[in-house]
């Protein structure tokens, strides 16, 4: 923060104009307006004046940081780990006060601004009837500011984002809300997984489940390519565990599958394809281990995928599901697909199992 941000911020602290200051310290508004806009600085001999009507230091207002702050602001950052922020409203507010002080004295040290503008949000959470909504909303723009003026770590700037995204939408507003969420870059997550986050902040648990299985759909693609990747590079390594470690990363991509891409009606072709193919496949590496065991339950969950997506070709009530747009087009003869599968699984299984 700039000589002319912290005249302008302890001014506006104090609830003097500009034209007000400037008759207090001897000079014309348009000196202050320079000042405050980074276009001219005060003279020496007004440093000490300025300090005086803005209840401040000369060290204050120049930006200078002395060991007593140094060790108050080590402080501040050293207690908002252990503190709950869903939990804990009194330790919060504790905090809040002396991140609140902290901050009006050295509004550009940006990870206070971020402590200040966590405890805000969490106090909103907890008592959103109740907060003076113009002030807070002034509070959380002025934390956020120093945050993007001032911070370099990306993850602070995008925790920031998050956090008045959540704290607009508590206080009802909605298109402020939207645009902070937007401005969280991919690299750092999508839209969808930082609205579960929020969600799963305010207890809005089914919207948050929601939220975070629509956020890894849309990378599941990507991360099932991946794992395909790893298990072809791991099958042309000449290493003893290549079949132990192709099963765990077959294994691993089934229970993604299981657990976010899978229930109720929706049975889209691509899944069909992934869990039939992965499950043919540790069929064939669990035989070669010699593993029958996990081998014949595989073929059986295949077996049951096939049903059930047969079911569902039969009945005719496909829910929201897409496959059946590449079964009309001629894309994809999925039955067919299923039934070659399940023939090649049976053939790697002993005659007696």
């Amino acid at each position: 923060m700039t000589v002319g941000q912290r005249i302008k911020l302890y001014r506006k602290d104090c609830g003097l104009t500009q034209s007000e200051l400037a008759e207090l310290i001897g000079v014309s508004m348009q000196a202050v307006s320079k000042w405050e806009t980074d276009a001219g600085m005060p003279d020496i001999s007004q440093i000490i004046p300025l300090a005086r009507v803005l209840g401040t230091s000369t060290d204050m207002i120049l930006g200078y940081l002395d060991d007593g702050h140094l060790k108050e602001a080590e402080y501040i950052r050293e207690q908002l780990p252990d503190i709950n922020l869903l939990t804990d409203p009194a330790e919060i507010a504790d905090l809040y006060v002396r991140a609140k002080a902290f901050f009006q004295k050295h509004p550009n040290v940006p990870d206070i601004a971020l402590v200040c503008l966590e405890c805000v949000t969490a106090q909103i959470s907890e008592k959103s009837s109740r907060v003076n909504r113009a002030e807070t909303l002034e509070e959380i723009e002025r934390y956020g500011n120093s945050v993007f003026r001032y911070e370099t770590d990306a993850d602070r700037i995008c925790k920031a984002y998050c956090l008045m995204s959540r704290a607009y939408d508590l206080l009802g507003e909605g298109g402020k809300a939207e645009e902070m969420i937007n401005r969280v870059p991919m690299i750092w997550g999508d839209r969808s997984y930082w609205e579960a986050e929020i969600a799963f902040a305010d207890g809005k648990y089914d919207i948050a489940l929601h939220k975070v299985k629509e956020s890894f759909a849309v990378k599941a693609r990507f991360i099932a390519r991946c794992i395909r990747m790893v298990t072809w590079i791991t099958g042309k390594t000449e290493t003893e565990d290549v079949d132990e470690h192709g099963i765990a990363l077959q294994e691993y991509m089934l229970r993604i599958i299981e657990a976010f891409l899978s229930g109720g009606d929706y049975l889209p072709w691509r899944q069909v394809h992934q869990k039939s193919s992965l499950h043919l496949s540790l069929v064939r590496r669990y035989m070669k281990i010699g593993d029958v065991e996990h081998a014949i339950d595989h073929y059986e969950r295949l077996a049951a995928l096939s049903d059930r997506y047969l079911a569902a070709l039969e009945s005719g009530r496909f829910g929201n599901s897409l496959m059946f747009e590449y079964e009309s087009d001629g894309c994809c003869d999925g039955k067919k697909a299923l039934e070659e599968k399940l023939q090649k699984a049976r053939a790697y299984l002993p005659n007696e199992a």
